[in-house]
């Protein structure tokens, strides 16, 4: 009922502010019409007064449109001249225009930053009335075009007080990437993404950073429009661990037009979670032409196949109205890149376990772990629609539906882990597998009316959900009553959302433009887990060993939720938002701004931020930004709870199995028996400031640097032992528990970096070269960490353990080097009539290892991967391509230290990543265009 009100308040105040806008007819008084008691206006043909007689015409007038056809749109703010004159115009909101000139032949130049200078010679006599219309082109080599993040005011990515990448569709459909966090990840420098391995549902969800901060740092838009967040809450030792993210992989990759990436926090505009920045997906909206792809390809290693298809197509409804449909299938096969296990099997003795091998016809190999990127079975439908409603208005509406089935496996059970097999079942132990389903959808519709004031309200809705299926294990504690698949249980989060944007362009003569900008904000999140069935979480009666202790409870690799686990949480926020938007001057741009939002659960917030910048001299300008913003902790943050079987480093560095207690915020054993506060929100502040150069149409050069301080900084904690004894005493209802951790506001953080931006183009040789490079230098540093004294008081006897508890070493190591500090790609491509062909050189620089255990410090050296794509166009409807993704089969540095290795079984590190551990990708790609 909250969301109807507030869409019925939404629907009524758009209504009003359209009525209240409604501007007189030219020549019209305000009062004027049916009913109004003034005199009606004359008839066209009435004669005028006699004795007066009107001055002979000493000017002609030039009127006409500017619009940009690649947009399909108006151009607003374009200035129209004539040449040697100080005769100019401004174009309206329809790209409208009128000049008042002398007779005689005039040159009419028309222009806007973005796009291609356009001049027409016309003769003009006095009194004349002339209609000339511009078309002007953007800069496609150059990739510059209208964005729609970072302000509401339209500008181009060249154009922005704040630095804004645009990926195309054609770069895209350079990469032999089939996801789009994949694509993002090789083509965007400040924004990692890389498959996680051996880490539960990490395995599907890959947890993604820009600007070296967390998944959860940044925001991710679709066509404008908050995209909902998983239900997973990363909870395993990978980066981005205590975190919750927007999945982008649920984002079919063929229905998107181009990705902008705001590189600055823009809390303000969009409120909680945009502190690294903002990514927003517009999709496509062409009509009559019929897209079709296929795309195969397979590693180097003979493993991680894939198949995808694509179907794109869009048609008109009525005169001005669309559809468009995208259907995407991807199947992918698992890598593997594990080494042979050397630890012991059956006993304690390797000699006897090789003999025990034999004697079943098995080797070593037979009992590996499969270690790489998860297989996945995934099917995405996405459509987005307009409709005229009046000559200035339209009801838009997208959305998407997905549906992935993956298959990832967890840790080897031995035969000797007598506690976790049941012989009976696994005499050679067995490889569990959580083979989850995933389902995504979301929904938007909405109404945007232009004029004077733009109005934009809308409503989407959003949810994923994600199903534990456990397959090939046990329940060591049922015995042979135990099944060997379980439904572990289902995350669900929803998130609705209900927007009310307003801009009104203010007339004045102190700007060049100047624009207010209001709206509000309607949020309602709910989160849900669901148990497993009771074999998954239950403790049953089957011991081991003499004396005889209980097995292990639960499904082994993931044990269910519990019905205690169990939550169904709602939440609400309002968001109030305003601001100005200005042109002081043709090279002076401004933008001021300020938030205030209320959360049902924990409080309120009041962020702001100012933007700048000006035009220095010739092709050089200067841009700075300055800001606070906030993130609310995830309603994940707040009420997930569980107990998971981790393999965690012991004392001496070797990994072994432990059940771990993941006790929500609110939970007596979290406040009362830890002493961990109530979770309050991240608050950042925010300062850029960069140069860009454009000397011409095909050369773009930007530096932007950064600065991002993080107090209160939302981690999970590092694991509370049963060493210690006060530990051992709260856990001790929890059978087979020896382990807990908890969410807490527990380090702040300064974040600071250089990005770099170049674009050249240039025709040579009868065809088009394009050079690209861009790189990313960031540093992160925990400045703080923040112990409660009320776990102080309680843990206080020994400091440098209770640190290690809260926030250890290995902690740390995930905020600061988990991840490249620098990163860059150096793309060159060179187009020749139906021949084109790129090359790209991707860098990723090192990364760093560091557990509590300070022996096993490991550092894995900076790469240089090469991409390929060749695609030959057969005729106007078929083109097909052949390339690779890390041709030369590059693998990050192997780990060197045996407790990282673990027995001979990760040749590559699964705590930190640079580029995944899968090498090269080759592929073959078709696509059919049919207009």
């Amino acid at each position: 009922m909250r969301v109807i009100r507030a869409l019925t308040c939404i629907v009524v105040m758009s209504l009003a502010a359209g009525r209240a806008v409604a501007q007189p007819e030219e020549g019209q008084a305000e009062g004027e019409g049916e009913g109004s008691g003034s005199a009606a206006p004359a008839p066209e043909n009435a004669s005028e007064p006699k004795g007066e007689t009107a001055p002979p015409a000493t000017m002609g007038k030039i009127t006409g449109i500017v619009e940009a056809p690649d947009l399909e749109a108006p151009l607003a703010g374009a200035t129209v001249s004539i040449e040697g004159s100080d005769v100019t115009a401004t174009t309206d909101d329809e790209g409208r225009y009128i000049l008042e000139v002398p007779p005689g032949t005039v040159k009419v130049r028309a222009e806007v930053t973005g796009f291609k200078i356009q001049e027409k010679t016309i003769a003009i006599a006095a009194g004349d009335n002339v209609k000339l219309d511009f078309a002007l082109l953007t800069v496609p080599e150059l990739n510059e075009t209208i964005v729609v993040v970072g302000s509401r005011t339209p500008r181009t990515n060249a154009d922005t007080p704040v630095p804004v990448d645009v990926v195309s569709a054609e770069t895209i459909s350079r990469s032999g990437r089939t996801e789009t966090g994949r694509i993002l990840h090789t083509l965007a420098p400040s924004y990692v993404s890389t498959p996680q391995t051996i880490a539960d549902g990490s395995d599907h969800v890959d947890p993604a950073s820009l600007r070296g901060l967390g998944p959860d740092q940044v925001l991710i838009l679709v066509n404008g429009k908050r995209r909902h967040r998983s239900s997973l809450l990363h909870v395993n030792g990978t980066f981005g661990r205590g975190t919750v993210g927007t999945d982008l992989n649920a984002i079919a990759v063929g229905s998107i037009k181009r990705i902008e990436i705001l590189r600055d926090g823009a809390a303000t505009q969009y409120g909680s979670d945009a502190i690294a920045g903002v990514i927003n997906i517009v999709t496509k909206d062409s009509t009559d032409i019929l897209d079709l792809t296929t795309e195969t390809g397979v590693t180097a290693s003979r493993d991680g196949a894939q198949f995808k298809a694509s179907a794109n197509y869009g048609f008109k409804i009525g005169k001005d109205g669309f559809v468009n449909l995208t259907g995407e299938y991807l199947e992918k096969q698992a890598t593997n890149r594990s080494g042979t296990y050397n630890g012991t099997i059956y006993s304690d003795d390797g000699a006897t376990d090789d003999m025990r091998l034999a004697q079943a016809g098995l080797t070593r190999e037979d009992l590996d772990m499969k270690i790489g990127e998860a297989a996945a079975i995934s099917g995405i439908g996405a459509y987005n629609l307009e409709l005229p409603v009046t000559d200035n208005a339209r009801f838009y509406s997208f959305g998407d539906l997905g549906h992935r089935r993956g298959s990832a496996n967890g840790f080897y059970r031995y035969p000797k882990q007598v506690s976790q097999n049941v012989v009976d079942f696994y005499p050679n132990g067995f490889l569990p597998r959580i083979e989850p389903t995933i389902n995504d959808q979301s929904i938007t519709i909405g109404v945007r009316r232009k004029g004077t004031t733009t109005v934009d309200a809308s409503l989407t809705h959003g949810e994923n959900s994600f199903q534990f299926n456990i397959e090939n294990t046990v329940n060591a504690s049922l015995g042979t009553a135990s099944p060997t698949t379980f439904d572990a249980g289902t995350t669900t989060f929803t998130e609705t959302v209900a927007d009310l944007d307003l801009q009104r362009k203010i007339e004045t003569k102190a700007f060049k433009s100047l624009s207010l900008v209001l709206g509000s904000e309607l949020r309602v999140e709910r989160y849900k887990i669901d148990a497993g069935d009771p074999a998954s979480y239950s403790l049953g009666t089957a011991t081991y060993g003499d004396p005889p202790l209980p097995k292990a409870p639960g499904a082994q690799v993931f044990p269910g939720f519990q019905p205690s686990n169990e939550v169904d949480r709602t939440r609400d926020n309002i968001g109030l938002y305003g601001g100005f938007e200005s042109e002081v001057t043709k090279d002076i741009a401004l933008d001021i701004a300020g938030r205030f939002e209320s959360y049902s659960d924990f409080g309120r917030s009041i962020i702001g931020r100012a933007d700048g910048r000006a035009k220095l001299f010739g092709p050089v300008a200067l841009r700075a930004s300055a800001g606070t913003g906030f993130r609310a902790p995830s309603l994940q943050q707040l009420w997930f709870s569980n107990v998971s079987t981790l393999f965690l480093p012991d004392a001496s560095g070797v990994l072994q199995p432990a059940q771990v207690l993941t006790a929500n915020n609110k939970s007596p054993v979290t406040r009362d028996a830890f002493g961990i506060p109530k979770l309050q929100e991240e608050r950042s502040v925010n300062l850029s400031g960069g140069i860009t150069v454009r000397p011409n149409d095909n050369f773009s050069l930007t530096i932007d640097g950064y600065f991002i301080r993080l107090l209160d900084r939302i981690v999970l904690t590092s694991q509370f032992t049963s060493s210690n004894p006060i530990v051992a005493q709260i856990l001790a209802p929890y059978p087979g528990v020896s382990q807990a951790q908890f969410f807490a506001n527990a380090v702040d953080t300064d974040t600071k970096g250089v990005d770099v931006v170049l674009d050249y183009s240039v025709e040579a040789g009868g065809g088009t070269l394009t050079m690209t490079a861009s790189g990313n230098l960031s540093s992160t540093r925990v400045i703080d960490v923040h112990i409660p004294k009320t776990l102080e008081n309680k843990f206080g006897a020994n400091p440098t353990q209770l640190r290690s508890f809260f926030f250890g070493r290995q902690a740390e190591n995930r905020l600061e080097t988990a991840v490249p500090q620098r990163k860059g790609t150096a793309a060159l491509q060179y187009a020749f009539k139906e021949v084109s062909a790129l090359v790209r050189a991707n860098y990723y620089g090192p990364v760093f290892y560091r557990p509590d255990q300070a022996a096993n410090d490991e550092e894995f050296g900076a790469k240089v991967l090469f991409d390929l794509d060749i695609r030959y166009l057969l005729n106007k409807t078929v083109s097909v391509s052949i390339g690779g993704d890390n041709i030369f089969n590059t693998f990050p540095d192997q780990q060197t230290k045996p407790d990282n290795i673990s027995f001979g079984r990760f040749l590559y590190s699964r705590n930190v990543s640079q580029f995944g551990q899968n090498g090269a990708f080759y592929y073959a790609k078709l696509e059919l265009t049919f207009f």
